[in-house]
C-alpha cells in the first residue's frame, strides 16, 4: 500500500512481536476484519436478492413479450447492457469484469482503491447486466465489492498501510464466503491468491472475516450447500483410472478457455457497445427457445444435477456457456468468472459420465463427476488448487470424493502449466496494466504533437 505521509510504497510486515503491544495490535484488527466481513456479508446479500429480482424480472419479460411484441425483451437486454458498458467507462473502469485481477494488482502495487464508485457501479452494473442475460458470476463483483468495503474501514479506523492491506484482503475473502457459502475457501483464497503468503496473523483477521460473512449469509439464505447432490456412497478406487484421463480432458478445456479469453479481449475492446447490441439481441432470441443458458445459469445447474439432459444437449450447452461467458466478459460489464467455470466444469462432468457409462454401465453416479469436474475446470483456469478443492467440497458437502478431486485437480493444473499457459487473473492483470501503458503512451504522443503544432 501507499503510505500518503511520505508518498512511497510500505511492505506487508506482519506482527510477529510478542510483547503485550503487539498481542494488542492483533486483537484489535482481528475485531476489525470481522466488522469488515459482518458488513461485506451484508453486501453479499443485498447482491446476491438483487440478482435473484434482476432474473426474475428477465424471465417476465421473455415469458410475456412473446410473438410480434417478441421485439421488447431484445430492446430492454440492448439498452440496459449498453447502460452498464457505459457506467463502467465513465464512473470506475476498474469495477470492469470480474474484479479480482483489480485487488490482485493493488496490493502488489499499492495503487489507490477507489472504494466508493468501485462499490456502487460494481453493485448496480453486476445486477442490470448479469439481469439482463450476460453468462456471469456473482462471486468476482462480492470479491471485488468485500475488498472495497475493507478499504473504506480501513480509512475509518485509520489503520496502517500493512494493516489496510490485511482489511481489503480480508473483505475479498469474506466476498467468496459470502458468495459460495464456503467459510473456509474464502480464507484459502485470501492465503493462496491474494496474500501468497502463510502466518499467523493473516490467518487470524481473514478467518476472523470469513465466519462473519458466512454468519450473515446463512442468516438470510440457511446452512445448505450451494449445489445439493444426490447421496453419494464411497467410490471404489477404481475411479482413480477415470479420473487420470479426465483430469487431463478438463486440463485442456481450461487452458483453451483461458487461451480464448485473453485473445478475445485484444478483438472486442474497441467494440464494446456493438458487443452489447449484439449480445443483447442474441440473449432475447434464445430466452424464447432456452433461457436456462442465461444469466447465472442456476436452472440449468439443477437441470444438469437431476440427469435431464441428454449427451447432445449437454455438448452444446457446453459450448454454447463456453462462448456466452467469454462474449459477456468482453464487454467489460461487472460479472465474475467463478461461477461460469464451474457451470463449465459440470457441464464438461457430465458429457464425460456419459462416456464412462458406455464402457461401464451403472458403475459411477452422475454426481461424482460434477463434482470432479467443477474441481478440475477451477484449477485448470485459476490455477489455485487448494481453493479450489476446498471450495468444491463446501459447495457440494461430498467429502468422500477428496482423493478423486484432488487427482482430477492436480492434472487439471498441470497441463495449462505444461503449455506454459499464466492462471487466469494474473494474466488478465497484465493485460490491464498493458492498456494503462499504452493509453498512457498515446496521451503523451498526442500531448507532443499539439505542442509541436
Amino acid at each position: 500500500m501507499i503510505d500518503k505521509t511520505r508518498k512511497q510504497k510500505v511492505p506487508f510486515i506482519p506482527y510477529r512481536g510478542t510483547d503485550q503491544r503487539s498481542f494488542l495490535q492483533r486483537r484489535k484488527l482481528a475485531v476489525k476484519a470481522a466488522i469488515v466481513g459482518a458488513f461485506s456479508g451484508m453486501v453479499a446479500v443485498a447482491f446476491r436478492m438483487g440478482l435473484k429480482q434482476a432474473e426474475a424480472l428477465r424471465c417476465y419479460l421473455l415469458n410475456n413479450f412473446t410473438g410480434q411484441a417478441a421485439f421488447v425483451p431484445a430492446l430492454v437486454f440492448v439498452l440496459i447492457i449498453c447502460f452498464v458498458v457505459w457506467i463502467v467507462k465513465r464512473y470506475a473502469p476498474e469495477a470492469s469484469g470480474s474484479g479480482i485481477p483489480h485487488i490482485k494488482g493493488l496490493l502488489e502495487d499499492g495503487s489507490e482503491f477507489r472504494a466508493l464508485p468501485v462499490l456502487a457501479v460494481k453493485f448496480i452494473g453486476g445486477v442490470l447486466g448479469i439481469g439482463s442475460g450476460l453468462a456471469l458470476g456473482r462471486e468476482g463483483p462480492t470479491v471485488q465489492m468485500g475488498g472495497a468495503v475493507g478499504s473504506l474501514f480501513a480509512r475509518f479506523f485509520s489503520v496502517n498501510p500493512s494493516e489496510t492491506r490485511l482489511l481489503i484482503c480480508a473483505g475479498a475473502g469474506s466476498g467468496l464466503s459470502a458468495a459460495f457459502n464456503a467459510p473456509f475457501a474464502g480464507l484459502l483464497f485470501v492465503l493462496e491468491e491474494l496474500q501468497h503468503r502463510l502466518d499467523r496473523f493473516s490467518v487470524v483477521v481473514a478467518f476472523s472475516a470469513t465466519i462473519t460473512a458466512n454468519i450473515v449469509c446463512r442468516m438470510v439464505f440457511g446452512a445448505a450447500p450451494i449445489f445439493v447432490l444426490q447421496e453419494i456412497s464411497r467410490p471404489e478406487l477404481s475411479l482413480i483410472l477415470w479420473c487420470l484421463l479426465f483430469g487431463v480432458v478438463v486440463g485442456f478445456a481450461g487452458l483453451a478457455f483461458n487461451l480464448m479469453l485473453l485473445r478475445s479481449l485484444k478483438v472486442f475492446d474497441a467494440h464494446r457497445y456493438l458487443l452489447a447490441v449484439f449480445l443483447g439481441l442474441i440473449f432475447a432470441a434464445i430466452g424464447l427457445f432456452f433461457p436456462e443458458l442465461l444469466g447465472m445459469g442456476h436452472e440449468l445447474n439443477e437441470e444438469i444435477i437431476a440427469g435431464q439432459l441428454s449427451f447432445k444437449l449437454l455438448v452444446v450447452c457446453f459450448f454454447a456457456r463456453f462462448a456466452m461467458t467469454i462474449l459477456s466478459y468482453n464487454t467489460g460489464a461487472p460479472g465474475g468468472i467463478f461461477a461460469p467455470l464451474l457451470l463449465l466444469g459440470m457441464l464438461l462432468g457430465a458429457v464425460f459420465h456419459h462416456l464412462v457409462a458406455w464402457f461401464q454401465p451403472g458403475q459411477y453416479h452422475l454426481s461424482i463427476f460434477l463434482v470432479l469436474g467443477m474441481g478440475g475446470m477451477f484449477s485448470a483456469i485459476v490455477r489455485s488448487p487448494l481453493t479450489g478443492i476446498i471450495l468444491i467440497l463446501e459447495m457440494t458437502s461430498e467429502f468422500t470424493l477428496l482423493l478423486p478431486l484432488m487427482t482430477v485437480s492436480i492434472l487439471a493444473y498441470a497441463v495449462p502449466e505444461f503449455a506454459y499457459n499464466r492462471p487466469v487473473y494474473d494474466a488478465l492483470l497484465d493485460a490491464d496494466r498493458l492498456k494503462k501503458v499504452e493509453k498512457i503512451a498515446r496521451q503523451q504522443l498526442s500531448t507532443e504533437i499539439r505542442s509541436l503544432s
